[in-house]
């Protein structure tokens, strides 16, 4: 019997990444408090997110590989999600302009009952962007991303070097996803 693999996410991102692999499966994503352990360390804290998004569809396909992630901006000791609208869009990106942050990425992978969890970190150097911001929040592109941009899309001219897999920033690191699928 073949195993399927089930995308545990909405994310576009994530489904382009796996695609772009070749990799065939389906979504089908849960729906469970996202809110973050402020007492763990941020490595822990987004495997344990993963896992719980990952936990519900796991149990609906017990004997399939499951991947769920969680993707975060990090900056001066704080996490910093989605913006809520354009204001909080401009002022998360006056922060990381001129300035370097970490995207981490929480994975969990249940291959039938084996769990694997990892958490990778990558380092975003940004450029001063002050004068792009404007044009950029009329792009709309922040809409729905953590860090108010996304890397693949217009605001890669705002990235001066990243340190580690640019995938990851993106969504998901697939050279590290596939390592653990190729375990199985």
């Amino acid at each position: 019997m073949t195993k399927k693999i089930i995308l545990a996410s909405t994310s576009p991102r994530r489904k382009e990444l796996l695609e772009r692999e070749g990799i065939d499966f389906k979504v089908d994503a849960s729906f469970i408090d996202e809110t973050l352990d402020d007492s763990l360390p941020i490595e822990k804290r987004l495997c344990d997110l993963a896992m719980r998004k990952a936990y519900p569809i796991h149990q609906k396909y017990p004997h399939d590989i499951v991947i769920a992630a969680d993707t975060v901006v990090y900056f001066d000791h704080c996490v910093i999600g989605k913006p809520h609208d354009r204001q909080e869009a401009y002022e998360i990106l006056m922060r990381l302009s001129h300035h370097r942050h970490d995207v981490y990425t929480g994975v969990a992978i249940y291959m039938g009952n084996d769990l694997k969890t990892f958490c990778e970190k990558t380092e975003v150097y940004f450029r001063d962007i002050s004068s792009l911001i404007p044009d950029y929040l009329a792009s709309k592109e922040w809409v729905g991303k953590a860090g108010a941009y996304g890397i693949q899309g217009k605001a890669d001219c705002s990235v001066d070097h990243i340190v580690g897999d640019l995938d990851n920033v993106i969504g998901l690191p697939v050279t590290k996803v596939m390592e653990c699928l190729n375990q199985k």
